[in-house]
């Protein structure tokens, strides 16, 4: 009959030992891997987003919405008429306009179908590459009658809303509209009650901000 191997106390030393070196080594394979991992998180411009969540490393950006074009039906007067375009870097879907606001003023010519004004809005998005965002759209006109003045909602969002001619366009990826993108905002494809529509064409790209003492 033969011994059991393992009860011969030099082989039960050389295994322990084994173990032993076996787990050193995966500590030092894992601190190898930890390190690399730290390494790819640098943090160029210390805002302390990783280069690889922020949308402009080297420091601040943000993301210019241009007005393209406004289609909307003829008028038989000249009109004036406000875009308000709201960025809200909390998420929110609501549509407070918590956040970054800009107020754009166009005229639309009467006896016209479209209108293509020159404007622009810029927002600091820099921090939130990888982060869903929403921005909010609303367009109204203002008349004074009889000393008050009457605020006209126009409809711009393609949903049969009579109570909101507005909307909010929510989850939306910073870094897909800093390549350039195309919204559009289409107020007359639907049947609600709003007699004033129009279809806006924004388009989206990557500005720098620079920062000014």
């Amino acid at each position: 009959m033969s011994n059991n191997v393992f009860e011969d106390r030099n082989v039960r030393i050389a295994i322990l030992s084994a173990i032993f070196v076996g787990i050193l080594i995966g500590y030092a394979t894992a601190d190898i891997v930890f390190d690399n991992y730290q390494t790819g998180l640098s943090d160029s411009d210390n805002d302390g987003v990783p280069d690889n969540s922020d949308l402009d490393p080297n420091g601040d950006a943000g993301l210019r919405f241009t007005l393209v074009e406004v289609i909307h039906e003829e008028l038989n007067q000249d009109t004036n008429v406000t875009l308000v375009l709201g960025y809200n870097d909390n998420g929110d879907s609501e549509g407070m306009l918590n956040g970054q606001v800009c107020i754009l003023n166009m005229t639309i010519i009467e006896n016209t179908t479209f209108t293509r004004p020159s404007h622009n809005c810029v927002f600091q998005v820099a921090d939130y590459a990888l982060r869903s965002v929403s921005f909010e759209y609303r367009m109204f006109e203002q008349e004074v009658i009889n000393h008050e003045t009457i605020t006209s909602d126009w409809d711009i969002f393609a949903e049969d809303n009579d109570e909101y001619p507005w909307g909010t366009n929510t989850t939306v990826d910073p870094a897909f509209l800093s390549v350039g993108s195309t919204i559009l905002l289409d107020g007359m494809s639907d049947e609600d009650i709003w007699e004033n529509n129009a279809r806006v064409v924004w388009y989206t790209s990557k500005v720098e901000i620079v920062e000014t003492d």
